[in-house]
């Protein structure tokens, strides 16, 4: 996941993620694209989003979670 803030890498909650999922045009809407297919580019990878937010100036970072926190997660729910 890719996140990009206009402020201040410590004020989180007004940052806007972006998931792989919402760009990938092999991905319906009921999987989770947003954007049109016309738009959307194959497997895009969150270092690539995180490169191209980079690139047209937001301040970005990507925020890596790992297998075994993913697994806690789902488990709670």
């Amino acid at each position: 996941m890719a996140c990009a803030a206009a402020r201040s890498p410590a004020d989180q909650d007004r940052f806007i993620c972006i998931y792989p999922a919402y760009l990938n045009n092999k991905k319906t809407i009921a999987e989770g694209r947003r954007i049109p297919i016309s738009k959307a580019v194959e497997n895009p990878t969150a270092t690539e989003i995180q490169d191209v937010c980079s690139a047209v100036g937001l301040n970005v970072f990507l925020e890596r979670l790992g297998f075994t926190m993913l697994l806690r997660l789902v488990s709670n729910t």
